[in-house]
């Protein structure tokens, strides 16, 4: 009998660029895998800023940590990091072991080989350590690796439950694998809203959903959040309450009821456009489309035909609608980029 999909989401890195979780998530993907980072305690250069996001939009998450393990020690090492970065944003949630092909070649360079003793090992080093942290033990893994690092047996014999990850790309699985997967990674040519290049695309068997705890962050400001808060401010918008926003950091409520009157955009006059919005919040945005674009366009705080191709050249980079305007779905985009 085939297993039934509850859901499908995708899994993500430095590699995918500047991805919009809130457009990810409003397509129907319910939980969201984030390489938290690689080796000894490299982070995931997006990871903090997709992490965040996830966080703030109630987004459920998979992490997981490349491996350049070739020591059972330096594998718990690498969980001990996992944890760290994870606890940033959630006390629990699952977390992968993602041992692959790279891996065994940077154990060969030290003058390590990996054979399926010592992989399994490793990978029992790390689950273990999250286990005890309180979080989900995940191991990725493919056919090969089943067969030739992994002994599944002897890891759930430590450790209890593990789900296990499954990358096989291809259309079906045989029968004979069917069974296999927790979670099954079944493309890397995935397309979605809001991912700019190809993803990584997984069928969950298990629900994972609600096994995401996040941890209290209330001292937690967003910068971006935080000065689109002051800019509005100083323009003089209100919120639902008439009153102006606290400038707390956090796309609340009463800063998404001001993010829906914002519209940003310049004006045309005679064939041509102009100057049409202006104000700090046109500064800010300015601000923002340099530092992601890594432009040098004014910032005068008048929008006018450069600010429109700026807005026209970020949007297209973060796969948004294509408008030229700086609208509610744009700004959000820019919080969490």
């Amino acid at each position: 009998m085939d297993k039934k999909v509850l859901y499908e989401g995708p899994d993500i890195s430095y590699h995918n660029g500047i991805v919009d979780i809130k457009r990810i998530r409003d397509v129907g993907c319910r939980c969201i895998g984030l390489r938290a980072g690689y080796g000894k305690n490299n982070v995931d250069q997006k990871y903090m800023s997709n992490a965040l996001a996830c966080y703030n939009l109630d987004v459920d998450v998979m992490l997981y940590w490349f491996s350049y393990a070739y020591t059972a020690a330096m594998a718990a090492g690498e969980a001990e990091y996992t944890v760290a970065w994870a606890g940033k944003y959630w006390k629990s949630c699952p977390i992968a072991y993602d041992f692959e092909y790279d891996s065994v070649n940077y154990a060969r360079k030290k003058g390590v080989t990996v054979s399926k003793a010592l992989a399994t090992d490793m990978a029992v080093a790390f689950l273990r350590q999250v286990k005890d942290a309180g979080y989900i033990p995940v191991m990725y893994t493919n056919r090969d690796y089943l067969q030739n690092y992994f002994d599944m047996e002897r890891i759930t014999a430590a450790l209890g439950t593990v789900y296990v990850w499954y990358a096989r790309y291809i259309s079906a699985l045989p029968d004979s694998e069917a069974g296999i997967p927790d979670i099954w990674q079944y493309t890397c040519e995935g397309k979605l809203p809001g991912a700019g290049k190809n993803v990584d695309m997984n069928k969950y068997y298990v629900d994972l959903c609600g096994k995401t705890v996040k941890n209290s962050r209330k001292d937690e400001k967003n910068i971006n959040v935080l000065n689109f808060q002051k800019a509005a401010n100083e323009d003089g918008y209100k919120d639902s309450e008439g009153k102006l926003l606290v400038e707390d950091g956090i796309d609340g409520p009463k800063t998404r009821f001001i993010r829906r009157q914002v519209v940003l955009k310049a004006k045309q006059l005679q064939g041509r456009f102009v100057v049409g919005s202006s104000g700090y919040l046109v500064e800010w945005w300015q601000r923002r489309c340099n530092e992601i674009l890594g432009h040098g366009q004014v910032t005068d705080g008048l929008y006018g035909n450069v600010s429109r191709n700026e807005t026209f050249a970020l949007q297209q980079k973060l796969a948004l609608e294509t408008d030229g305007i700086a609208g509610y779905n744009s700004i959000q985009a820019v919080f969490y980029s």
